[in-house]
């Protein structure tokens, strides 16, 4: 967008940007039919369409510093956590996962930089109303699009079904649904306070597109599927 304030910019470019991010999370709804492989065959596209065709196609998008480098670290990590997800959880989490890096993490973003006034203490670039929208976001819309794809649960790939063979032959998609749904989102609730606090961290050479999504999903399978 050229012209206007720098003001008006910025926010044309994020709401752009933020859109297409969470635009994204239309490709989950297959994954209630669709196996693994259609999570990595996602990702291994999206990488190059990143690396290729958005500096090309969607240069508006680009923030300053990515626009001098050609490139965005973030929309590269982005099918990288999908590819890591779809390898390493359970095909539920995969889902959720990906609903917190598309839906929670473009909202907070989005929000966060045009509404959020009082910088957290511990990382000036991050908000405290941002961190509470992915809080939220990331809680409901990991929650929803888990039940989402439970009924495709042997849709996940063999490493995570390995990782689960000691109860998985306990534990069926019907016992998961007949408990209480309110504990149930409470325990996603818990989940999304841990993606918060971990997408809140400025942690060095590491994006938050791989770290909050991740940390979700290692914090959802421990009390999902240990519970």
């Amino acid at each position: 967008m050229k012209g206007g304030s720098p003001r008006i910019v910025v926010l044309y470019q994020e709401l752009y940007r933020q859109t297409l991010h969470s635009a994204v999370a239309l490709f989950m709804i297959p994954l209630r039919w669709l196996n693994f492989w259609y999570a990595i065959i996602f990702a291994v596209i999206a990488f190059f369409w990143n690396l290729w065709v958005m500096p090309r196609w969607f240069k508006d998008s680009f923030r300053e510093k990515e626009r001098k480098t050609g490139y965005s670290k973030g929309m590269l990590t982005y099918p990288v956590c999908i590819l890591i997800l779809a390898l390493l959880f359970p095909l539920p989490v995969l889902a959720g996962g990906w609903a917190v890096l598309s839906l929670a993490d473009g909202l907070a973003t989005l929000i966060g930089r045009i509404f959020g006034k009082k910088p957290l203490p511990w990382n000036k670039n991050k908000t405290w109303l941002g961190s509470m929208v992915f809080f939220i976001s990331a809680s409901v819309f990991g929650w929803l699009f888990f039940l989402w794809t439970l009924p495709n649960l042997n849709g996940s790939s063999i490493i995570s079904l390995n990782l689960l063979s000691n109860y998985l032959n306990l534990l069926s998609v019907s016992q998961i649904l007949s408990q209480n749904i309110f504990l149930i989102f409470f325990l996603f609730l818990i989940a999304g306070f841990i993606s918060a606090i971990t997408e809140s961290l400025a942690i060095p050479y590491l994006d938050d597109n791989l770290t909050a999504p991740l940390a979700y999903a290692l914090s959802i399978s421990i009390l999902i599927f240990s519970f």
